[in-house]
């Protein structure tokens, strides 16, 4: 198998992730979103998402090394919060199976056939995985009930400081991000269900914010919540 042999050092550079998202088909952001994009870390997670499940579908190993890269330049700290939930509690759910650098960094190396290149780009990785860290962000963990719905209710984001909420499911199946302001408005939506769910608004004040996370597929799911 073919692959880019782009070599770990030049391939921590921005135009390397630029060129490959062109050449993926993988839509750039436009120049303002961009600017948010790079001081929103939870964004960062997302985009690393996207790339990941791009490179499967296409059998591609650089696509998840672009990937484990993204994300590991971004940490979180685990938070103890429970949703509010609704639904029947149902079937237990299948094993968790969470997306880290690491098992990105793996796939890519078996799906490659142990291709040296993408070897030596997992290995700096490795290497560097906690150089420039942007911790910044909240994680809990929870599994949402068959068709069910989980509510984070009164989180508190800061006023003038670009929110975030990003859910990732740990297991197959499609969520929505909802979240509404301390009246009950909608601010932000992400409208397509997926693995992966994000929301990013602008507050104009320090307030309290309710996130909905809607379980859009018939089995249960544990997924992991992130908040900045």
């Amino acid at each position: 198998m073919n692959h880019p042999t782009t070599g770990p050092s030049a391939f921590r550079h921005g135009p390397i992730l630029a060129l490959f998202l062109g050449l993926a088909g993988i839509g750039a952001p436009s120049a303002s979103a961009a600017d948010v994009a790079a001081s929103a870390p939870l964004g960062r997670l997302a985009l690393s998402a996207r790339i990941a499940d791009w490179g499967r579908t296409d059998r591609n190993p650089l696509a998840l090394i672009v990937a484990a890269e993204i994300r590991a330049g971004t940490g979180a700290k685990g938070v103890d919060r429970a949703p509010d939930q609704e639904g029947a509690p149902g079937a237990t759910p299948a094993p968790t199976t969470e997306t880290t650098v690491e098992s990105l960094l793996a796939e890519a190396v078996a799906l490659s056939g142990k291709d040296e290149t993408i070897r030596a780009l997992a290995d700096d990785i490795r290497s560097s995985a906690t150089k420039g860290l942007v911790v910044g962000a909240g994680v809990s963990r929870a599994t949402l009930r068959a068709a069910g719905t989980d509510w984070y209710r009164k989180l508190k984001f800061e006023g003038s400081r670009y929110a975030e909420a990003y859910v990732e499911l740990s297991g197959a199946g499609a969520v929505h991000v909802s979240v509404y302001d301390d009246a009950g408005n909608l601010v932000c939506r992400d409208p397509n269900p997926s693995s992966v769910a994000y929301c990013g608004w602008m507050p104009s004040r320090t307030a309290l914010f309710d996130v909905k996370v809607e379980n859009r597929s018939t089995a249960p799911v544990p997924y992991r919540m992130f908040t900045n």
